[in-house]
């Protein structure tokens, strides 16, 4: 082919191609294009080069020499494809807008694949030559690494559960009673008992019964437990202590611990309001236990599925948390403006942008509303606003949820089928073996 006319043969494992010599030095630094008859795969007798390869995308190489775009049958996968480009040495690019969708979608089903892959344990067992803190290490972070590992699972899960129980009803006053934890307080204290709040005085006066505060100790001492052997026996310490469920679980044994320490000091909590906001906190930031329960995601794959999802989905999630400030500022300012001569609502523009927020999220409350034409139009704006604006994100967010669990479904399809395959193999084995015991991984 030392010219570019003529005809040119091709044999694409039996189908034959027949294109003009200048159509294939079309791309000049490709293997089409450097083809000469001494070529190994140059068949003399019949004219034609031979190719041990697939003739449909054969033909999609030649509609690129002939057009100079690249058009992906739907078909056809895009990572087969781009085997091909790389095996006749054509570039990746060209690629016409409408095959866009076919030629890059398989990058993103792997990337699903191997953020599934990597976050799936469950099938993780631990091996015989492994030290005592590997085996300490799967049994309390991969539950489907053994019985004993499974078994800690089930009681970790109790332990979280028991623990949200015991906070829920921890302020219930037929589950106090007196003092007896910490020194018994002999004075009144006017702060608390004239205020007429009756749930300071359930908290700071009254203990809650003995069985309910040895319970919430007991919790306190199993997480403790927990997360300090875990940082012992953990291979990277690093790694542990910046991982954000290590890090739930350091933050919710401080505020348990902080409450624990402070129910021996009651008498400080009635005398000083600031002691008792440092109370009031740690019990709302020990709340953070319902956390503990992501755990759950290394079982359950539609629970991990789901949190992935939302791992995948921060930029949406960022995004629309930027456009909905910026709408809650544009409605809160005309809303102010819009009801600027009703002296009873609207006072301020940190008011306004309450009533914003209640109003594009449609919940409504109704302590605030317009009440001059202007406001009507202003409020009417901004709920129809709020809808757009948290549909449209939610949206791709449902998305990148659906794509997560059909890739899931698969994925869990393929292992059953492995799974079912190796059964089948083994038992195979065993027919011909029946005394010895074969199983197929012993021939890998």
């Amino acid at each position: 082919m030392e010219s570019n006319v003529g005809r040119v043969k091709f044999n694409i494992r039996g189908r034959t191609f027949e294109t003009l010599v200048s159509t294939i030095k079309s791309i000049s630094d490709s293997k089409l294009a450097n083809l000469t008859p001494d070529h190994t795969s140059y068949d003399t007798e019949k004219q034609e080069y031979f190719f041990d390869r697939d003739p449909e995308l054969f033909n999609v190489i030649l509609n690129l020499l002939v057009s100079g775009n690249l058009h992906v049958p739907k078909h056809i996968c895009g990572a087969l494809l781009r085997e091909e480009l790389s095996f006749w040495e054509i570039k990746n690019g060209n690629v016409k807008e409408c095959c866009w969708r076919q030629y890059f979608q398989h990058e993103d089903d792997m990337a699903i694949l191997t953020d599934l892959i990597q976050n799936d344990d469950t099938k993780e067992s631990a091996s015989d030559d492994e030290s005592l803190k590997e085996r300490i290490w799967h049994v309390l972070n991969h539950p489907g690494s053994s019985k004993l590992a499974k078994t800690w699972y089930c009681l970790y899960l109790c332990v979280v559960g028991v623990s949200i129980l015991i906070f829920c009803i921890w302020n219930i006053q037929d589950l106090r009673t007196d003092l007896y934890v910490s020194e018994f307080i002999t004075h009144h204290y006017p702060d608390i008992h004239l205020s007429g709040n009756d749930k300071l005085t359930t908290l700071i006066l009254t203990d809650p019964v003995p069985v309910l505060f040895a319970l919430e100790t007991g919790c306190l001492l199993f997480f403790m437990t927990e997360w300090s052997v875990g940082l012992i026996v953990c291979p990277k310490k690093k790694d542990y202590l910046t991982s954000w469920t290590h890090i739930v679980s350091f933050v919710l044994v401080f505020a348990m611990l902080m409450n624990f320490i402070m129910e021996f000091f009651k008498s400080i909590l009635a005398e000083n309001e600031v002691a008792r906001w440092l109370y009031f906190l740690c019990k709302a930031i020990s709340m953070v236990r319902l956390l503990l329960f992501v755990r759950v995601a290394r079982r359950f794959s539609a629970l991990r599925v789901l949190l992935l999802a939302i791992k995948h989905s921060l930029l949406e999630l960022l995004l629309m948390a930027i456009t909905f400030c910026i709408g809650m500022l544009f409605f809160a300012t005309l809303i102010y403006y819009a009801e600027i001569t009703n002296s009873d609502s609207f006072s301020s523009i940190f008011i306004s942008m309450w009533w914003a927020i209640i109003t594009m999220t449609t919940v409504g409350y109704g302590d605030l509303y317009p009440t001059s034409i202007a406001g009507y139009v202003v409020g009417v704006l901004c709920a129809l606003s709020g809808l757009l604006l948290l549909a449209m994100p939610v949206a791709i967010i449902a998305s990148n949820f659906s794509e997560y669990y059909s890739q899931n479904s698969f994925h869990q399809r393929y292992q059953r089928l492995q799974e079912k395959n190796i059964r089948r193999e083994n038992d195979e084995l065993n027919k011909i073996h029946p005394k010895e015991d074969i199983k197929v991984e012993d021939f890998k």
